[in-house]
């Protein structure tokens, strides 16, 4: 509820401001024209364009003929959108074969047209001066009661990939459209967590994976060791047999020599010898022995042999067995780095998703860009400071505060400007907080302090204080001095306050008596 009034105050703010502004040009009257021109301009202020990197300049074409609106927007060429000028030019016909157009007001009598000019445009953006379909409504200006009224349709926007910012919608939005917006950014929370529950999953299912591999591996290294053994004492049994055999071989050569040198001396000595023929066939006999044992021994030797090829094929099977074993090694060697790989991955995921959840929980509670507490949770730590100085009966104070002429600084120098002046402004505030002070960004260029323990004069002094420095200060853009000043509403805390709501209504009435009596003040109530 308080929500909805923080938008209702921000509108009739809105349109104060462009009161004065209107009022301050007083050698002119302003038409509808005027208006419609100044709400265009600060659509195309607030809404981003799907290719933003790529426009260099805003092509506005007024479709149809309206020569006032025309005019009027000629008046703002001199105006920067994010650094960027626009420059309009009129057609009574849509031509896919013209300049490159970013912006196409369709008058009433063109509204036939916009479904020509989206199908040859995907990223331009269509304002309605007057009543469209809802089809193909994005942005509707119309006039009701001699009042311009500005209308988004957030769906079509945000379907050809247009971005709305917060201030449009709080202007021009629907309830609706807030919620559409809280429900994208949760799904957007909910499918991140469930791609993180998928990944640990898949990690546990891979340290699972991981446990079995390294018992097989175990495995097959005992067994490796065992086969180690078996091919160390086969290649000592070879070597014994190849000696053993080199040996035997020695000693036949040695014996057939032998035995070819006496049948010499027998051949040369027969006729002189023939007394000597019983000899001879004794030693015939002993050499028919010999070569019986010769022969034993050479079939003892084949035997050998034979045993020898069959141990050769143990070992070549024994070598092979060996390869493979050191193979299957090789691939859990791999299949563990993988595995250590994979855990690396998740406990950087892991880290991933905490950093993601401190990045929710400082998206929930600050407020992006001055990096103070957001509304939401402003109010929450200061309903329990609240609660706890009505529980001690203590002193207490609120503080409102708003800058001067903020929309002034946004269309003079640019919305980066302004964001520079929030900057600078809430970093002045936070150097003079003291260590129990609370102090948020509440809105667009509105701030809040509570401050406990702090009577009528003490939060008065600090208020004085915070404002001279402001108002002593400036703020520098593109080498450009930018004062500032600040309004003040202050309101202490009564005993019969039923909630930090109560006193921020209080706060912002001081707030605007503040406004109302000239500015850079501080004002009580």
């Amino acid at each position: 509820m308080i929500f909805f009034k923080r938008l209702k105050y921000t509108a009739i703010a809105f349109f104060i401001i462009l009161s004065f502004r209107l009022v301050a040009e007083p050698t002119r009257v302003l038409t509808f024209d005027d208006g419609k021109a100044h709400y265009i301009i600060e659509v195309i202020k607030h809404i981003t364009w799907p290719n933003e990197g790529q426009i260099s300049h805003f092509n506005i074409i007024i479709l149809g003929n309206n020569r006032g609106l025309l005019k009027a927007l000629n008046n703002k060429t001199s105006t920067l959108i994010r650094g960027k000028g626009i420059s309009v030019v009129q057609l009574e016909k849509f031509n896919k074969a013209d300049a490159k157009v970013d912006v196409v007001i369709v008058s009433r009598n063109k509204s036939a047209l916009i479904p020509e000019v989206i199908e040859n445009n995907k990223n331009v953006l269509i304002i309605n001066d007057g009543p469209a379909d809802k089809e193909y409504l994005m942005v509707g200006l119309s006039i009701v009661r001699k009042n311009i009224k500005l209308a988004l349709n957030r769906e079509n926007l945000i379907k050809q990939g247009f971005k709305i910012s917060n201030v449009m919608l709080d202007f021009a939005g629907t309830k609706a459209d807030l919620r559409e917006q809280l429900k994208d950014r949760e799904s957007t929370l909910h499918k991140t967590r469930n791609e993180v529950e998928i990944k640990e999953k898949q990690l546990n299912e891979l340290n699972t994976s991981l446990t079995k591999n390294k018992e097989k591996l175990q495995t097959i290294q005992s067994n490796l060791i065992k086969q180690s053994k078996l091919l160390d004492n086969a290649q000592t049994q070879l070597l014994s047999l190849k000696s053993n055999k080199a040996a035997v071989i020695l000693e036949l050569t040695s014996k057939k020599n032998s035995l070819l040198t006496q049948q010499k001396l027998l051949t040369e000595k027969a006729q002189e010898h023939k007394q000597q023929q019983n000899k001879l066939k004794q030693l015939n006999i002993n050499i028919k022995q010999a070569e019986n044992k010769l022969a034993k021994q050479v079939t003892e030797l084949e035997q050998q042999n034979n045993v020898i090829a069959l141990k050769e094929q143990k070992i070549t099977v024994q070598r092979t067995l060996l390869y493979i074993t050191a193979t299957l090694a090789l691939v859990i060697l791999v299949l563990t780095f993988v595995v250590l790989r994979v855990n690396r991955i998740r406990k950087q995921a892991n880290k991933e998703l905490a950093h993601l959840n401190k990045q929710l929980y400082e998206l929930a509670t600050t407020d992006d860009m001055t990096k103070l507490f957001n509304r939401r949770h402003f109010l929450e730590l200061a309903q329990r400071a609240l609660n706890q100085v009505q529980r001690t009966k203590d002193l207490g104070a609120v503080l409102m505060l708003d800058i001067d002429h903020f929309k002034k600084i946004n269309d003079t120098h640019g919305h980066a400007a302004g964001d520079l002046a929030l900057i600078d402004i809430a970093n002045i505030l936070k150097d003079n907080l003291r260590n129990y002070d609370i102090v948020g960004r509440i809105g667009g260029e509105e701030f809040a302090m509570f401050l406990p323990n702090s009577d009528i004069e003490t939060a008065t002094q600090i208020a004085e204080r915070i404002r001279e420095k402001i108002a002593n200060s400036s703020t520098s853009f593109q080498q450009i001095s930018i004062k500032l000043t600040i309004s003040i509403g202050l309101t202490a805390i009564l005993e019969n306050d039923d909630g930090i709501d109560s006193i921020i209504n209080r706060a912002d009435k001081a707030l605007y008596q503040a406004k109302n009596s000239g500015r850079n003040k501080v004002s009580l109530v």
